[in-house]
């Protein structure tokens, strides 16, 4: 029985990854055939990923959706075999939010964020694995128009949807404890990265993440906290790596311990909702 679980757990959460690498393959094949050597041009590939994530975000749209209606359906039926009012996928606690719960999920966004922005060149990270700096300048190159086109707004939609609307709660199907699905989901969030560092930063913020989307059973305010972690990296890309006060002692580490301090205590306020 537990093998049997354990295969239906790998084959639902391998399905959508692998069906995301297949469309990952597929679409610079398509649009070469459509614009051809324009996928060369020195900022063409944030607009052409851009384009990419959006076509592929209906159909993970559509599979999120499927999914929903699934536990629904099976909620249902065992409510009334149970003979129990149908309240199944439903949280049992009071998951509305509005505008200062967005701003909270927002701030706390940017502390973790910038946190472990600050926090990753103070450690051997970078020296150890340093191919991350070249996938980040080629992206600081691009305008800062496909910057905001594929970081902050196609790359939040599509990944909120693919990794907290299904990996996340497929992975939570299977455990005993959200927080492990949490862990699980951002292990692989990070790993989506290609990179160590990318992949230590992608972790902590997949994690923040899915705390989110636990806490408000709502992918509106994880693609909030997306958008504005992501939108603050643009940010810093088109400020100078180290402003001049960084150069007092002490300086540039006070301002990281800051935003770590302030993104664990949005940390702990999330958890609490859980």
């Amino acid at each position: 029985m537990r093998e049997e679980r354990a295969i239906r757990l790998l084959r639902r959460i391998a399905v959508p990854i692998l069906l995301y690498g297949l469309l990952a393959m597929l679409c610079p094949w398509f649009f070469g055939i459509l614009w051809g050597g324009r996928l060369l041009e020195p900022d063409a590939g944030m607009w052409f990923l851009s384009a990419e994530n959006f076509l592929m975000l209906p159909i993970f749209w559509l599979l999120y959706r499927w999914d929903q209606k699934g536990r629904e359906q099976y909620g249902r039926g065992l409510c009334q075999k149970e003979g129990q009012p149908h309240n199944f996928g439903k949280q049992d606690r009071d998951c509305r939010f509005g505008i200062g719960d967005l701003l909270l999920v927002m701030l706390g966004a940017v502390c973790i964020s910038r946190g472990v922005n600050y926090l990753l060149p103070l450690t051997p990270l970078p020296y150890w694995f340093p191919g991350y700096e070249a996938a980040s300048e080629e992206i600081y190159r691009c305008s800062l128009m496909s910057q905001i086109a594929a970081g902050m707004i196609s790359a939040p939609l599509l990944e909120e949807v693919l990794m907290r609307g299904i990996l996340y709660t497929r992975l939570k199907e299977f455990s005993k404890r959200p927080q492990t699905a949490m862990l699980l989901s951002g292990m692989i969030f990070g790993l989506f990265h290609g990179n160590v560092v990318q992949g230590v930063y992608a972790f902590v913020m997949g994690v923040f993440f899915a705390l989110v989307y636990e806490a408000y059973d709502s992918l509106f305010p994880p693609v909030a906290a997306h958008m504005t972690a992501n939108g603050m990296s643009v940010l810093a890309g088109q400020l100078p790596v180290y402003p001049d006060w960084f150069s007092f002692p002490g300086a540039y580490e006070l301002l990281t311990a800051g935003f770590l301090l302030a993104g664990l205590a949005s940390f702990r306020y999330f958890w609490h909702r859980v």
